[in-house]
């Protein structure tokens, strides 16, 4: 696919002193006030209260408008124990998935100049090892890659690494990592960190350098983004104007040390950059590629490639849609241990904002979604759109039910044990609205009501966002790359936490109290054929272990935030616990289940002894099906 670079300066400028004129109407109500200095209040009312409310230690923001970098500014701290303040031009924040941006635009570079070709088969340029043919027919391409419709399985856990040392070579970990093909591309877009490192690979590939040098030379170096760097380590200054990141404990700030680095360097690990310098990203996007990319490739970046159902948000290639107030947005979000950010773009107002923290805090990435949010509210405002029903409509108590997102449902890590606190439920009302409770996908608050305006189509009542209930189950949200699907009453986490709650009731009792249960049934025993004495350890072991595994799922829930690091890391003693206890747990159960076989044939112990042994091997067998369910097993 060749693409021509064609003359767009005078419309570039025309572009610009609309949009300046536009943006100065919204922002600038007093003559007098600039938009620059509109843009400041704004920010300086809003990061500086979420900060304080949030217990974030510091930011970093930048606005362009009209062609230029209109604001940029820091707030709070870089670093909690100097107290060392930020500087939206010095300090380095590590903005994590905002790199896919990079990544994507590093792939149309080569699209233009003939070295990629979008709806080829990726296998055709990877020499080091291939993408297994799952699906004849329908292979992986690169346009699949950028929209996240791949069809590759989740799964985030020993991704990362604890020093540059640790890192892999790009190409041995997607080699040696490669997740199993779960569906045909181009049927669902699911994000996926593997597809995208994967699309930095082939960049490496087809350009004959290593990834992090590709884009020093062909992005950061033709933008002036002096700080920005995916080199790992990252070069001197850099990593001493590195913010630290922070997360919560107690009332104390503590740095999310562990995983600093990642072995998949184009899905985000390792970027590092300031807010001036993603000013100048977003700037070159804005003006139709500017130094970067042909205009052509540029307005192709930026056009809906892919949706999970219409009339909800789309892909582009690596920006994600979003719509605000009627309004078209271009956004990308990242959220790593002690990070997050934002870039978002209104293409048709010819502004856009980033916004990069160094604190989980009490807000996590929501924070830089309300941020977008309000800015939009702000600077691009428009009319909501009406919610008039269009024809005859469906019963919408069809669609009720529970729903988790498609994500989750993909994983095959531990990363799917989350998926028994995150579901959203569905309701339907006598008057055909719909309620929603649960965060998941579909924003805070939890509990949101929908108007119907098409068949399967709702809109939130009094809002902006739109859902779509899909025929294959599926529940398409405003998150272009975060789905919902529905629920077998089968898999419902509500039924799956119930099993655990009476089966661990069991199991917690009978390691606690069998000792003694076991010391007054031998005193007892008038089975005329008694127990060998071994024949109740399995019995004890068994309970003992499926209670030790549940205490070490207890100990990694209950402060996620200071084990997420260990999790991208793939190990610490505390996971090497979780995954291990179910399997030993798995073998004593088989013991048992041989000695309850036993116990009932030959008359072992009295009855009440027999049924209880028999009550825990089931209780274990339930929480061995749910661990199973939940990638605890294997």
């Amino acid at each position: 696919m060749l693409l021509e670079r064609k003359p767009s300066r005078r419309r570039a400028l025309v572009c610009a002193l609309g949009a300046a004129v536009s943006f100065l109407s919204v922002t600038a109500p007093a003559a007098a006030e600039s938009p620059a200095q509109s843009v400041r209040d704004f920010a300086d009312t809003f990061v500086t209260r979420q900060l304080a409310e949030h217990r974030i230690p510091g930011a970093a923001v930048s606005v362009v408008a009209g062609g230029r970098q209109v604001f940029a500014q820091g707030y709070g701290v870089a670093e909690v124990e100097t107290r060392r303040p930020v500087d939206a031009a010095e300090t380095v924040f590590a903005p994590a998935s905002v790199a896919k941006l990079i990544t994507a635009t590093a792939v149309m570079q080569l699209v233009e100049r003939g070295r990629i070709d979008l709806d080829a088969d990726v296998n055709e340029y990877l020499t080091d090892f291939k993408i297994e043919d799952a699906y004849p027919g329908k292979p992986v391409t690169a346009a699949h890659l950028l929209t996240h419709s791949a069809g590759f399985a989740g799964g985030d856990f020993g991704t990362g690494a604890a020093t540059a040392q640790d890192v892999h070579r790009l190409g041995e970990h997607l080699a040696g990592h490669q997740p199993r093909r779960i569906r045909p591309p181009g049927t669902r877009a699911v994000y996926s960190n593997y597809g995208m490192g994967l699309a930095g690979h082939l960049v490496e590939l087809r350009s004959g350098m290593p990834f992090h040098e590709y884009v020093q030379r062909n992005i950061f170096a033709p933008l002036g983004m002096t700080r920005s760097t995916l080199a790992q380590p990252e070069p001197g200054p850099i990593g001493r104007a590195l913010a630290p990141g922070y997360r919560l404990s107690g009332d104390r700030q503590v740095r999310a040390t562990g995983a600093k680095y990642g072995h998949m360097p184009p899905h985000g690990a390792g970027f590092r950059s300031t807010a001036t310098d993603m000013a100048a990203f977003m700037l070159a996007h804005l003006d139709d590629g500017g130094k970067i990319l042909k205009p052509e490739t540029a307005r192709l970046m930026h056009t809906r490639q892919f949706g999970n159902a219409e009339g909800t948000s789309g892909m582009a290639y690596g920006f994600q849609e979003h719509t605000r107030n009627g309004r078209r947005l271009l956004v990308h979000r990242a959220n790593i241990p002690g990070y997050f950010a934002v870039l978002a773009l209104v293409p048709d107002r010819d502004i856009g904002i980033y916004a990069s923290y160094n604190g989980n805090g009490k807000g996590g990435p929501d924070s830089a979604w309300a941020l977008v949010n309000a800015f939009a509210d702000r600077f691009a405002a428009a009319p909501a759109p009406a919610a008039e029903p269009a024809g005859p409509l469906p019963d919408p108590a069809g669609y009720a039910g529970s729903y988790r997102t498609a994500l989750a449902a993909d994983m095959t890590d531990l990363g799917k044990v989350s998926s028994l606190t995150s579901v959203t439920t569905v309701t339907a009302a006598a008057d055909g609205t719909l309620t929603t409770t649960g965060a998941t996908a579909l924003g805070a608050p939890e509990t949101r009501q929908w108007t119907q305006i098409a068949p399967g189509l709702f809109r939130e009542k009094n809002g902006y966002r739109t859902i779509r209930f899909g025929a294959d189950r599926l529940l398409a949200t405003e998150n272009p790359a975060g789905p919902l699907e529905r629920l077998a009453w089968y898999q419902s986490p509500s039924l799956h936490l119930g099993l655990l709650g009476v089966s661990l009731t069991v199991l917690v009792l009978s390691a606690v109290g069998w000792p003694v249960a076991f010391a007054v049934r031998r005193a007892r025993r008038r089975s005329p054929a008694p127990a060998p004495r071994p024949a109740g350890l399995p019995g004890w072991l068994t309970a003992a272990l499926v209670t030790a595994s549940a205490g070490s799922l207890v100990a990694m829930v209950a402060d996620f935030d200071a084990n997420q690091a260990d999790f991208f890391l793939g190990g610490s003693p505390l996971f090497t616990a979780i995954t291990t206890l179910p399997l030993l747990a798995a073998v004593a159960t088989a013991a048992q289940v041989v000695t309850v076989a036993f116990a009932w044939r030959k008359g072992w112990w009295t009855l009440a002894g027999r049924a209880h042994h028999s009550v825990v091997t089931l209780a274990a067998l339930a929480y061995l099906s749910v661990a199973a369910a939940y990638n605890l097993i294997g």
